[in-house]
Order: C-alpha cells, then sequence, then structure tokens
C-alpha cells in the first residue's frame, strides 16, 4: 500500500520531476522503438499494446508517438498516477485500468479482453516484491499473443560500482532535492534511491524471464548519464495464452 499511496500523493509533480530528468523521456522513446521494431503488425486492424505500470501516462505517450495507430490499454495501481494520466487527451481506443499486473488474469475490464500484441513494461518489475517478479512475468506472458514482443525499462547498478556511486550521487544531489522544492513525498524518492541499489542484476532479470517462459532475452543500457544504470530488457512469449 505504501507504494500506491505514495504514488497517488506525488502524481501531480511526477510529470515535472521526469522532464527535469535529462534523457527519461528519450530513453522511454528509444524502448518504444524498440517495441515497435519487434512487433507483427496485425492485418485488418491496431495492434493492442498493454502499457503495465503506466504511470501518468508518459511511458503510453511514448508508445504513441512511435506507434500513433497503436490501441494502448494502460494498467497501473495507483489511483492518483490513473487520474492524471486520464486527464491528458488521448486518440481513441486508448484505455486505462486501476489493477495490480498480478491481478489481470481476473481483470474483467473490457480494455483487456482482447490480447495484446505487444507489452511494455517501464520501472515495473523492481517495485513488485522481489519473491513475486517471476511469478508475474509468468502471469504477464500467459496473457500474451505467441511470438508476441515484451519490452521492460528499468534501474540497475548491482554488478557496477561506478553504477552505484553515480545513482547514489545524482538521487542526492538532484532527485531528492528537486522533489522536496516541487512538495512531492520524498519518502517515495528516498525509496527509488534505494530500491534502485537492492534492485535485480541485469543477468536476474534475463534468468527471471526465461524461467517465465520467455525466450531469446536480451539487455542493452541506456546513453548519456543513464548508461550501466538504466536498461532495456527484450524478449519473446513462445508460449501459449491461457
Amino acid at each position: 500500500m505504501f507504494l500506491a499511496d505514495a504514488f497517488t500523493t506525488s502524481a501531480r509533480r511526477y510529470d515535472l520531476l521526469t522532464k527535469l530528468n535529462p534523457g527519461y523521456r528519450r530513453e522511454l522513446r528509444s524502448a518504444t522503438r524498440t517495441l515497435a521494431e519487434l512487433l507483427e503488425a496485425p492485418t485488418g486492424r491496431r495492434p493492442v499494446i498493454w502499457d503495465l505500470g503506466c504511470g501518468t501516462g508518459l511511458s503510453t505517450q511514448a508508445i504513441l508517438e512511435t506507434l500513433p495507430d497503436a490501441q494502448i490499454v494502460g494498467v497501473d495501481a495507483s489511483a492518483g498516477m490513473l487520474e492524471t494520466a486520464r486527464a491528458k487527451s488521448w486518440p481513441a481506443g486508448t484505455a486505462f485500468v486501476l489493477d495490480r499486473v498480478e491481478h489481470l488474469a481476473a481483470n474483467s475490464a473490457p480494455a483487456l479482453a482482447d490480447a495484446p500484441d505487444g507489452v511494455f513494461a517501464a520501472y515495473l518489475l523492481r517495485n513488485l516484491p522481489e519473491a513475486e517478479r517471476t511469478a508475474a512475468l509468468a502471469r504477464i506472458r500467459t496473457l500474451m499473443k505467441p511470438g508476441s514482443p515484451l519490452v521492460l525499462q528499468d534501474y540497475s547498478v548491482t554488478e557496477s560500482a561506478w553504477a552505484q556511486a553515480k545513482w547514489t550521487a545524482v538521487c542526492f544531489a538532484i532527485i531528492i532535492p528537486l522533489a522536496a522544492a516541487t512538495g512531492a513525498q520524498i519518502s517515495l524518492f528516498t525509496y527509488l534511491w534505494r530500491s534502485v541499489l537492492r534492485n535485480d542484476a541485469t543477468q536476474t532479470v534475463l534468468q527471471r524471464l526465461e524461467h517465465a517462459g520467455f525466450e531469446r532475452g536480451t539487455v542493452s543500457t541506456a546513453r548519456g548519464w543513464h548508461r550501466k544504470v538504466l536498461h532495456t530488457y527484450v524478449a519473446r512469449n513462445q508460449g501459449r495464452r491461457t
């Protein structure tokens, strides 16, 4: 509950804070371009993309910039973040669903009726309990179409002492002071600092994807100050939808 409540409290400041993060939106767009390259475009209809952990819709916007004809379903567990997302202007067919990704299989929302042609999830896996991450990926996979791509984006610094030092410096010199100045909930951003330091190594995420039933998993790092801090993971669902 802490995370959902903290994100709700900070929702109105979230877009501003990410705008002040150099490269944040550029790297989102880069990851969505990767998704677009992997997508097998359906014949005669718009592709359905699930944006899991969509927050205020910044990742949704990035997907639409890359795939303007896509029918996107954004999912998030924070009511405040979704309220901010829904208040923005969206093309017809864009929908938002309030739920945890672990519960999507039981969600009867009409927007979730069609299996996605691709799934995008930025900064999602780290915010799930460590013991539940592989199972959550497996549940997501069973809802996807066979052969459909999954693209994850998140921070990981455990494999590099330099990346850990850089992340800590950025948090305490820039991110946390900016959060305080804009009136955001400070505890959310101290949590951000700690959660990234403790987050899965990139190889652990690749192993989780494999154990969850995905294949052809790869990882790449971002540019600029995000290098060795922010990573994009790509994999395909080779199983059947259940």
